[in-house]
């Protein structure tokens, strides 16, 4: 990946500290139209289609990675949620001496990007990509993992000029056991696992002339998350039939400074309580947030 608003550079490079997993796929699309004319009477099939154009280009990608954590004095400032911000559409840093707060006071300001692909001999690369939506969870015995959906401006196969990928996967991921949820500031006890989803509700704009999109441009923001939890009383229950508004952070342990995630204003849209004859009883607090932070 590299740092570059719609065009490739062979200069600077987006560092993703984190194990990339799946396949990552890229998936390009040219929307097909078809024509079908009035014919003559001698015609045996009136029903043909006289024309296929292609009219509009979209490249789609998806990517899945495990976080890892701050790799000390080497890659100081490198952080996984630089994605977090580019969803969110704000600014963030991918200098080494970049700034800990994202978003604000940043030295290299970007919220696009580039994925460069190269499988045996072939090469793929897409431009001006930007985030349409961002799912992060962890559950028991697994990871904590980021799964990122979007949509570029360009796509090329070629002999391409890239920046060297940069192997940033000798650090240590968040395991489950590395995480802490807090309920309005008080530890959340016996959780067993969350995930959270972040919708900007993208979509691609274009002009007259090009068939590529100008960019990827989001329309509004969902948030929305789960927790699943041991159950413990009903006071979430009794929050979530009044709507009473909470505040929920999710506590990533870092030697080198916790990662927190925050929601806030949150009102709980669902609280099933699933049945289990042999398991333990839980209930999952679904929610939706009016604003969400990453720090």
């Amino acid at each position: 990946m590299e740092d570059t608003p719609e065009t490739p550079t062979s200069s600077v490079s987006f560092r993703l500290p984190g194990f990339v997993t799946g396949e990552t796929p890229i998936d390009p699309k040219f929307n097909l139209h078809e024509f079908r004319a009035l014919k003559q009477p001698s015609d045996t099939d009136m029903r043909a289609i006289d024309h296929i154009q292609p009219f509009k280009n979209e490249y789609g990608w998806t990517l899945s990675y495990v976080p890892l954590k701050r790799m000390g004095d080497t890659n100081p400032k490198y952080d996984f949620r630089h994605f977090h911000n580019m969803a969110l559409n704000n600014s963030s840093s991918t200098a080494a001496g970049g700034a800990w707060t994202y978003g604000t006071s940043v030295a290299t300001n970007l919220n696009s990007f580039s994925i460069f692909k190269e499988i045996d001999n072939i090469q793929y690369q897409v431009n001006g990509c930007r985030i349409g939506r961002l799912t992060g969870r962890c559950s028991l015995d697994n990871p904590f993992e980021v799964q990122c959906e979007g949509q570029g401006s360009a796509a090329s196969f070629a002999d391409l000029a890239h920046t060297d990928a940069t192997s940033l996967r000798d650090g240590t991921p968040f395991m489950w056991g590395d995480m802490n949820i807090y309920i309005d500031g008080a530890l959340a006890t016996f959780c067993t696992a969350f995930e959270y989803t972040i919708n900007n509700n993208a979509e691609s704009v274009y002009a007259l002339v090009d068939l590529d999109p100008k960019s990827y441009r989001p329309k509004g923001r969902l948030i929305e998350g789960s927790i699943t939890r041991q159950f413990q009383d009903s006071a979430q229950y009794a929050a979530a039939k009044a709507g009473t508004a909470k505040s929920i952070t999710i506590s990533l342990t870092d030697s080198s400074g916790n990662a927190l995630i925050g929601f806030r204003q949150c009102k709980y849209e669902e609280h099933p309580i699933p049945g289990a004859v042999d398991g333990l009883l839980t209930h999952v607090l679904k929610f939706r947030a009016e604003t969400m932070f990453s720090r």
